[in-house]
C-alpha cells in the first residue's frame, strides 16, 4: 500500500478517476502527475480483449490504471478481474464475495494489484451490506463493519470500497467504515456523488476517523455533458483535499 502511495496528494489521498481516451489521461498527468488512476471499466467493453489493449495502451504511456465493474454491475466481477489479471495494473474494484479469491489469484500470478471490496450503506450507523455479489446482493446480508473488515483483512485484501455514499448523505456511515479502515490498516474508498464542492467533507471525515490511505471516486462529477474530462474541475477537486489534509 506505502508503495502506491509514493506517488498521491502528501501521501494519504489516490484519486480515482475516468477519461475518454489516451490524449486526455496525458493532459492530466501532464498538470497533477501521478496523484490520480484511471478506471477502466469491464462493462465499457462487449470483447474484454478491448479492454485488455486499452489498459496496456495507459499504462505504455506511464498511466496507472484501477480496474473496475462498471456502475457497481455485480456480474462484472470476473471480467474486471480478467482485466486485473492480464495487464497487472495498480487497483481493482471488486465485489466483497469475490475479493478475496481475486486477490488469492493475483498474488499466485505475483502481481502487484490491490484489490478492494464493495461495502453499500444500510442506513444505520456502523453497519454495512457485503452482499454485493450477483446473488448475495437480492439477500440481506447486513454484518457489522468491524466484522466485514475483520473478514478481508484476513484473507489479504486491503481495502473497503463504500459505495453508494452519495455525497455527504452518508458521512456517519462513512466515518465507521473509516475507523475500520483504520483499525485494520486498510485504504477506505468512498464513491458515489462525490464532487469538487463535497470532497473536502468527505476526505476530512475519513481523515478524521484516522484512515491513512484514501481513494475518493470522482467519475461524472469533474466531465462535462459529452463525458469529456474537464481539467479545472479537477483541480478544483485537488485544491479541496488539501484542504482537507491541513
Amino acid at each position: 500500500m506505502k508503495t502506491m502511495f509514493e506517488r498521491s496528494i502528501d501521501g494519504k489521498v489516490i484519486l480515482n478517476i475516468q477519461c475518454m481516451c489516451l490524449d486526455e489521461c496525458l493532459e492530466a498527468k501532464k498538470q497533477f502527475g501521478d496523484i490520480f488512476l484511471t478506471g477502466i471499466t469491464a462493462k465499457a467493453f462487449s470483447d474484454i480483449e478491448d479492454g485488455i489493449d486499452c489498459i496496456r495502451r495507459l499504462q505504455n504511456a506511464g498511466i496507472r490504471v484501477s480496474a473496475g465493474l462498471g456502475d457497481g454491475e455485480a456480474f462484472q466481477w470476473e471480467r474486471a478481474l480478467n482485466l486485473a489479471l492480464m495487464t497487472d495494473c495498480e487497483h481493482l474494484n471488486q465485489v466483497f464475495p469475490a475479493a478475496a479469491l481475486s486477490q488469492r489469484l493475483i498474488r499466485e500470478k505475483e502481481n502487484r494489484t490491490i484489490v478492494n471490496a464493495l461495502i453499500r450503506p444500510t442506513g444505520r450507523v456502523g453497519y454495512v451490506s457485503i452482499g454485493t455479489g450477483p446473488l448475495s446482493e437480492k439477500e440481506e446480508s447486513i454484518v457489522p463493519i468491524r466484522a466485514a473488515a475483520a473478514m478481508l483483512k484476513e484473507t489479504h485484501v486491503s481495502s473497503l470500497k463504500f459505495f453508494p455514499i452519495k455525497g455527504t448523505a452518508h458521512l456517519a456511515e462513512l466515518e465507521t467504515v473509516a475507523k475500520a479502515a483504520a483499525e485494520f490498516d486498510m485504504m477506505i474508498e468512498p464513491t458515489g456523488g462525490i464532487t469538487p464542492d463535497n470532497v473536502e467533507a468527505v476526505v476530512r471525515t475519513c481523515m478524521e476517523a484516522g484512515a491513512v490511505h484514501i481513494m475518493p471516486h470522482l467519475y461524472a462529477s469533474l466531465k462535462d455533458e459529452s463525458g469529456m474530462l474537464e481539467l479545472y474541475k479537477m483541480e478544483r477537486a485537488v485544491e479541496a483535499i488539501r484542504r482537507a489534509l491541513r
